[in-house]
């Protein structure tokens, strides 16, 4: 899969009907209106086991949601939203109302899928789309929400200023993501190992340090309440980290990583672990405040 800026992802073609395959259901079932009636299939916790596809998997989403002030009448906006998993996540928990965007189009079908298959897709909404040009309007959200997003977006400026915009004065915009070390002064230093994750060439890897990030947010009028580094937890996890560990009496085991990454992902995996090992990167919960 290509998205529109050429960042690779994954190698299947049709991936929602992959995905349907090895969860062993008809999609043309699935999406008939009398399947709505029926008692879902799934639980969102379900796919946890593949469907966070960041660092710390669900243990992180869970983390960064307890910063979340979430209510039934909340709006909240998850911007790469990938396959879904955080805003299930969030749907189910706080019973709110949830966008999801994501300029990856077979991941918004394959979230599309799996919201249908454990009854969620009544609060959840997914939109193919760029997160610098989003189809909402101005102040339209009570929270904005991403996780591992930042590092594939070249325009920083851009990005932030269109949560600003999207986001109501006094709403909340909360991050889990990775970041340059802060510490790093060389380009030598800076250049990280590849591939990792979210990519696998240097022009599609965006990272800066987070103090730059910082900055942009202290411009655009955002208040800082939450600065908390996860690194040292992220590269735990990663050292105990099996991409093929699934409770396989519900599951295929092929549900992993590997099939919405590519085939190369536990190379990508082994490349994330040692750039964290030589402390070039950083990972990051934030919560900001739109003033």
């Amino acid at each position: 899969m290509i998205d529109e800026q050429g960042i690779q992802y994954g190698d299947e073609s049709n991936l929602a009907e992959k995905v349907a395959s090895l969860l062993q259901v008809d999609i043309a079932s699935v999406n008939s209106e009398e399947n709505s009636a029926q008692k879902p299939l799934f639980s969102a916790k379900d796919f946890s086991v593949f469907d966070h596809l960041h660092s710390r998997g669900r243990a992180s989403t869970q983390e960064l949601s307890e910063y979340l002030s979430a209510h039934p009448g909340s709006k909240l906006l998850d911007i790469g939203c990938g396959i879904g998993g955080p805003a299930r996540f969030i749907a189910e928990r706080f019973v709110c109302k949830v966008h999801g965007i994501d300029l990856t189009k077979d991941f918004c079908e394959t979230a599309v899928l799996l919201n249908r298959l454990c009854g969620l897709d009544n609060r959840i909404q997914i939109t193919h789309g760029n997160a610098c040009h989003m189809p909402y309007d101005d102040n339209y959200f009570d929270i904005v929400w991403t996780q591992h997003t930042s590092m594939n977006v070249a325009d920083k400026q851009a990005f932030y200023a269109e949560i600003k915009r999207v986001l109501k004065p006094g709403g909340t915009f909360l991050f889990h993501d990775i970041f340059s070390n802060d510490n790093l002064e060389t380009d030598e230093d800076l250049q990280i190992h590849l591939p990792v994750p979210w990519a696998s060439q240097p022009e599609h890897n965006h990272l800066v340090a987070g103090e730059v990030i910082r900055d942009i947010l202290k411009a655009l009028e955002f208040h800082r309440e939450i600065w908390t580094d996860v690194t040292a937890e992220t590269h735990l996890w990663f050292h105990n980290y099996n991409a093929a560990t699934n409770d396989q009496n519900k599951l295929s085991k092929a549900l992993n990583p590997t099939l919405f990454i590519g085939k190369d992902f536990p190379e990508r995996a082994k490349n994330l672990k040692k750039n964290l090992a030589l402390n070039k990167i950083s990972v990051i919960q934030g919560v900001f405040r739109k003033g």
